[in-house]
């Protein structure tokens, strides 16, 4: 680890240029950026060469919302441009999602013997640690700290700890639009559910999904929230479904230049 960053040296090294980027671009309307790199909000803000060029340079980068039929065409002129693709289902919620976060959260609670914490910049290094070994361990790559921590733009970050300070499960969501976009402060991007395998079973993905999402609408404003999944990933698709968020008709469209990111995929 280093300072702000997880993973690999190779994909620390990616989160570090996607923070560079985006301090250099980020006031940008058409730029994107959560945590790991900075994309473009949808293909009419930048061409396929200019979001090229943003994945060599970065290793990695992405069309936030493309219309479900022109994901096939997208996908052969990012591989005519050299770079593997990656497609995302769209999944979007709004009012119904904060609604199905309530009824879940008047219903479940976390087990004996777990605590809740949000990540902020005071948290422990080794707390900090284990965070990140819970969401690595399940092929989750954790963004920044800075922006998991609110430092660059609004977010929540919910731990859920044993008493021994290990990380059972984490949830997060993030700003995800640029500051001068219209949609900066009402759309957000929500996800990285990961529960540690000795506590799988015990629902803990839905409960701090569900606590992130309205802990991210109380305490920011945040009304829709979004979040991409690989098409024939049940799991995530089942817990999108219990929190209310649907599969839309929009995709997020990845790309990642094979000679910075191994096996071009940067994250589950």
């Amino acid at each position: 680890m280093n300072n702000d960053y997880f993973g690999s040296d190779a994909q620390q090294d990616i989160l570090r240029r996607g923070r560079n980027m985006y301090d250099v671009v980020g006031d940008g309307p058409q730029f994107t950026y959560y945590g790991r790199t900075v994309g473009l909000a949808t293909p009419s803000d930048g061409s396929m060469k200019k979001l090229a060029g943003l994945a060599r340079l970065q290793g990695n980068s992405n069309y936030g919302c493309v219309p479900n039929n022109d994901v096939p065409a997208m996908i052969d002129a990012a591989s005519a441009e050299g770079l593997k693709p990656m497609h995302y289902a769209r999944w979007e919620g709004a009012e119904n999602a904060v609604a199905a976060a309530r009824d879940l959260l008047a219903s479940q609670a976390l087990p004996d013997g777990l605590r809740l914490v949000q990540l902020d910049d005071t948290t422990p290094p080794d707390l900090q640690a284990s965070f990140a070994q819970t969401a690595l361990a399940c092929g989750v790559l954790p963004p920044s700290l800075a922006a998991l921590t609110g430092r660059i733009k609004p977010a929540v970050t919910l731990m859920a700890c044993t008493a021994d300070g290990q990380v059972a499960s984490c949830a997060a969501a993030s700003g995800f639009f640029s500051p001068n976009h219209p949609d900066s402060r009402t759309e957000c991007w929500w996800g990285m559910l990961s529960t540690h395998p000795d506590w799988r079973g015990h629902r803990l993905s839905m409960i701090l999904g569900a606590q992130t999402l309205i802990n991210m609408h109380e305490a920011h404003g945040f009304s829709r929230f979004m979040t991409g999944v690989e098409p024939g990933n049940t799991a995530s698709e089942a817990v999108c479904i219990h929190m209310g968020l649907e599969c839309s008709e929009n995709s997020i469209l990845g790309v990642a230049d094979p000679a910075l990111v191994p096996g071009g995929r940067m994250t589950k």
